[in-house]
């Protein structure tokens, strides 16, 4: 018989089925099917011996007397250490190196193992080793003998110079050449084979964080899961190992704090992280950060602040989107935070007024929009922004979820002897020049943006909505006024002024221009650069086109068309010249960064005492 058939009879014997000690199916021969044992659950502990009373019989893939033998060990209950991931040989390979205060010298040790706020070391005393015999390479020498010790230096404290309580400076160098220099508190010292382990709790963590209103946080994200903004962080050397990260705050000048629960996260102050953000498309583009503090929230779970110091315009834009849209922030709130958010109007929902309840809406952000750019006094009723001509209007709408943003009133006269807004500014409402016959133009006025959306593509939304009115109607003139500060921006978009102007007293006697423009101007860029047409209306005349909602000669559509395939050049050209803007935002931030001063050790105050 041989040896396998033996065991496998010696096996049977023992009830045990299947031919290895984890086997969880065995084949019968004579009917060529395989029967699957189930295994019933197992209590906690069972593997390790935790728990007398686990019924053996009932887990026939195991074999008991393998376990009771010692064949299989582990260490216990887990204590989320490092040791679970990483090899000893790898966390060996760390440089690390500790000294006691007003010494010169290192002390080389060897990293043991790790958390977010302490380190295990192995200190082993120099080994000497027996010469060579006669014939023999060194290599081949006999193994290496301990330095022996007297009975007073047998302690792993004597042995090592460091005691419980001692204080000592670390020095760690990471991936990347990154060193850091920490102070730790040695926690335990113990005695190991040749050598001594030391723990080491780490104290750059524990000093309260100094009182400096230019790094407090902003802004507290309420850390809804639902609505978190996630990102992680690759661990510096534990392999495919990455560390999840919560946003939890907002800082100036672009600065985020992060919180982790993982226990073997390493951050040090002056790191500079890449930090990728669980956003649906720029998972793979990393956020250039320095941190600027770490702080232990608790025994597992580390808070740390970063500088921003590079990041890419697409990912700046997805941070503020979620910002925005999913934590409904305004892009005034984000500019307080150092971030450029003008992306706006893709998510805005525009409508026209409908109901008295959204008339009202309107007459309130009249109120507050002319009274902040000072053509109101700050007395103004919203009752009295009501217009003559209000109820022969659309007025436009634009809402950041249920919040009012902007507004724009588009007037359809219908009978000559109608008294525009702009024309009640001109002496004896007359208007001093000539002008297309009221029933075939529209009058735009009441321009209304919230101060918080000032400064993005609000208003290039209200204008692309409100030209869509225009070019769906059957009229072809397009009348406004306009302050001498707008006027540029409505002559690049086709207006051009007329000899008129006027000083209302009910806008506070500021001076305005009557400025018109005809459709064409708005259909094929008649007299605009066609880039900015491009840009300002291309993708609306596209859509308008291809739904056959606007009827043009062949002629016509055929320029449309033309000049539509210029419409990716004007995109990429407006993103590139955002792009530059931000960067060099950026370098502003970073050369405000590196002008500061860096915080020292005897910078930090008392928490209490921070009002904050």
């Amino acid at each position: 018989m041989s040896k396998r058939s033996s065991k496998q009879s010696r096996r049977a014997e023992r009830g045990i089925p299947g031919s290895g000690p984890f086997e969880p199916a065995r084949k019968d021969a004579s009917t060529d099917v395989t029967t699957v044992y189930d295994a019933p659950e197992v209590p906690v502990g069972a593997a390790t011996g935790q728990d007398s009373t686990v019924d053996w019989s009932a887990v026939p893939q195991i074999d008991p007397g393998l376990l009771e033998a010692g064949d299989f060990k582990f260490s216990g209950k887990s204590e989320n250490r490092a040791q679970e991931r990483i090899s000893q040989r790898e966390l060996g390979s760390v440089r690390i190196a500790l000294r006691s205060p007003g010494q010169a010298a290192w002390l080389s040790v060897k990293l043991w193992d790790f958390t977010s706020i302490s380190f295990g070391v192995l200190h082993q005393p120099e080994k000497e080793t027996w010469p060579a015999p006669a014939g023999l390479d060194h290599a081949d020498a006999l193994d290496p003998k301990p330095v022996k010790y007297s009975a007073k230096d047998q302690s792993p404290s004597a042995a090592s110079g460091f005691q419980v309580g001692d204080e000592v400076e670390v020095e760690i160098q990471l991936p990347g050449n990154q060193e850091f220099r920490i102070w730790c508190q040695v926690k335990n010292v113990s005695g190991y084979k040749a050598g001594t382990k030391i723990g080491l709790r780490r104290l750059d963590i524990n000093f309260p964080q100094a009182v400096d209103i230019n790094r407090r946080e902003a802004f507290r994200l309420p850390l809804a899961p639902s609505l978190a903004l996630n990102a992680r962080v690759a661990h510096p050397f534990i392999f495919g190992h990455w560390c999840p990260l919560l946003v939890s705050d907002v800082n100036r000048n672009m600065g985020l704090s992060f919180l982790s629960q993982d226990p073997s996260i390493l951050i040090f102050e002056g790191m500079q992280l890449k930090i990728h953000f669980e956003l649906a498309s720029h998972r793979e583009t990393p956020m250039i950060a320095r941190v600027a503090w770490v702080h232990a929230t608790e025994a597992n779970e580390v808070k740390f602040g970063v500088t921003c110091m590079d990041m890419a315009w697409t990912l700046h834009n997805g941070i503020c989107d979620f910002l925005v849209f999913s934590r409904l922030w305004s892009p005034a709130r984000l500019r307080q935070a150092g971030f450029r958010s003008q992306q706006v109007k893709g998510r805005l929902r525009f409508r026209s007024v409908k109901t008295m309840d959204d008339y009202a809406e309107v007459l309130y952000l009249r109120r507050d929009a002319y009274v902040g750019i000072g053509k109101k006094p700050a007395g103004t009723r919203p009752e009295e922004m009501a217009g003559n001509l209000d109820g022969l209007s659309r007025i436009l709408m634009a809402h950041h979820q249920d919040k009012l943003v902007g507004t724009l009133t588009f007037t359809f006269p219908v009978r000559e002897d109608a008294v525009l807004d702009s024309q009640a500014g001109f002496p004896g409402q007359k208007y001093p020049v000539e002008i297309p016959p009221k029933a075939n133009l529209i009058e735009v006025s009441r321009l209304c943006i919230h101060e918080e959306y000032r400064s993005t593509d609000l208003l290039q939304g209200m204008f692309e909505h409100g030209i869509k009115h225009f070019l769906l109607s059957d009229r072809h003139w397009l009348l406004t006024s306009a302050v001498a500060e707008l006027l540029p921006i409505y002559q690049r978009i086709g207006f051009r002024k007329l000899k008129a102007a006027y000083k209302h007293r009910a806008l506070n006697n500021q001076e305005h221009h009557l400025i018109l423009a005809h459709r064409d101007a708005f259909l094929y860029g008649q007299g605009m650069n066609l880039l900015v047409w491009n840009t300002m209306f291309g993708e609306l005349i596209g859509h308008l086109l291809g739904r056959r909602l606007i009827k043009v000669p062949g002629h016509v559509r055929a320029i449309i068309r033309l000049k539509l395939l210029f419409l990716p050049l004007s995109k990429r050209m407006l993103e590139k010249s955002a792009s530059r803007a931000f960067k060099k935002h950026l370098d502003t931030l970073r050369a405000d960064l590196l002008r500061a001063p860096s915080k020292k050790r005897d910078d930090f105050e008392d928490p209490a005492a921070d009002p904050a």
